[in-house]
């Protein structure tokens, strides 16, 4: 357990400086290990909103077929061998302990230095093909044309929604940030997009078309109908599906489910998967920290929405929810987000507003946070995050609806309370 923790440390210290985005060292590491990315088929998954989603059904609905599925994906949320799975099983601390100090060691010998993600990408790839996976789902990082994980030739690519973040690194619009996520787009290989506004369906069509890449567009070559707040119809490319149901919440999750429907039509020569599987695939599929219930009463929900899209699609939803209950936010965001628009978004629903911040640099003064709400509501600041959930249950009523949001990192700081309290609560026999 220790060298594991020893390992991590050494790993998440190659976060430090700036991040570097080339293929050039992942060639050269990956040819150190004669290639792992090439000894598995894999589905390749970009986009600013609904990767992590879309790749966990499509995990799932493979898995449910009986193929032996990887899942790659980023960031985690309580642990890191989250990032890394085969099946349901996380790959073993020990296997990242055994992996990592052989990436390290071949790549020093050669001179090859990897950035952070480089080499947690270059640790999965090779346990992949060490285990023989029938085929892997693999995350963009970020972006898409020079990340990482784009040294895969895939047998279709998907690419989710385009809308403005990680400006920095992928430019100041919505065209510079698809054309980077476009670079997944690989020559004669079909590519799965999902609603985007007309001039970037007109750049990824001139890029799919460029290299002879067939290209779906949702709601133009495949599409779905909602039935009512659980059911749907899916309309797609090759078969139509009535009365689906999937286990994720939210109608953007609607969405999500109709590109892995997509992807795996396209990909049925090779992984064929029966109706009744599909079916069963999108019943069960788990996503962590995507508008997760954690309890009921109150309703705790985890979303993960950080970019002023996904606190959108989080917004609709408590709509839908609030039904004359109090809403109590706890938020803490990156200095680098569009927190202003995610804010002003957010303070219309919200009855009170507690702004905390996580434990990295990046993370926004919650003083900050707080001095810039756009209309008033009442607000707290409280540093730390499982500090300000506690104060947070402590106060809320049991008809209120507390919500987590504005980070990722914010639900890996609290969601193990979170987790505890309710195994504790389930475990309680009733008076």
């Amino acid at each position: 357990m220790e060298r594991y923790f020893e390992t991590l440390e050494k790993i998440f210290n190659l976060r430090g400086g700036i991040i570097d985005l080339r293929l050039d060292r992942m060639s050269q590491a990956l040819a150190l290990f004669n290639h792992p990315e090439n000894q598995f088929p894999s589905l390749h998954i970009a986009g600013t909103n609904g990767k992590g989603s879309t790749a966990a059904a499509l995990h799932n609905i493979l898995q449910q077929a009986g193929y032996r599925t990887a899942l790659y994906t980023s960031p985690h949320l309580e642990s890191f061998t989250e990032r890394i799975r085969v099946g349901q099983q996380e790959i073993a601390q020990a296997e990242v302990v055994s992996l990592a100090v052989e990436v390290w060691q071949r790549t020093a010998e050669a001179n090859v230095p990897l950035t952070f993600f480089e080499f947690i990408t270059v640790m999965a790839f090779i346990y992949f093909a060490r285990n023989r996976v029938d085929v892997a789902v693999i995350e963009v990082g970020l972006g898409g044309r020079l990340d990482a994980t784009n040294v895969v030739t895939p047998l279709v690519s998907v690419i989710t929604t385009i809308s403005k973040d990680h400006e920095a690194y992928l430019g100041p619009d919505e065209l510079s940030i698809a054309r980077e996520k476009g670079g997944i787009i690989k020559p004669r290989i079909p590519v799965v997009c999902g609603k985007m506004s007309e001039p970037v369906v007109k750049l990824l069509r001139e890029i799919a078309q460029a290299v002879e890449s067939p290209a779906y567009f949702l709601e133009t070559a495949f599409s779905f109908l909602l039935k009512n707040e659980r059911l749907f119809d899916y309309i797609g490319i090759k078969q139509n599906l009535s009365h689906l149901a999937v286990a994720l919440r939210g109608r953007h999750q609607l969405a999500n489910a109709s590109l892995a429907l997509a992807a795996l039509e396209l990909a049925s020569e090779h992984f064929p998967v029966p109706e009744d599987t599909l079916r069963r695939g999108l019943e069960t599929v788990r996503w962590p920290g995507r508008l997760e219930v954690m309890s009921e009463r109150p309703l705790v929900i985890l979303d993960g929405a950080h970019n002023p899209e996904g606190v959108c699609a989080l917004a609709d939803e408590l709509l839908e929810l609030r039904q004359g209950r109090k809403i109590r936010l706890l938020f803490a965001t990156m200095a680098d987000k569009e927190w202003q628009l995610m804010l002003g978004i957010l303070a219309k629903l919200a009855d009170e507003m507690i702004f905390t911040r996580v434990a990295m640099e990046r993370s926004a003064d919650p003083e900050l946070l707080a001095k810039n709400i756009p209309i008033p509501v009442p607000n707290r600041v409280i540093p730390d995050s499982q500090t300000a959930l506690a104060a947070l249950l402590d106060s809320a009523q049991p008809d209120d609806i507390i919500v987590v949001a504005g980070s990722l990192y914010l639900l890996g700081e609290v969601r193990p309370l979170l987790a505890t309290a309710s195994a504790r609560a389930d475990a309680t026999p009733p008076a």
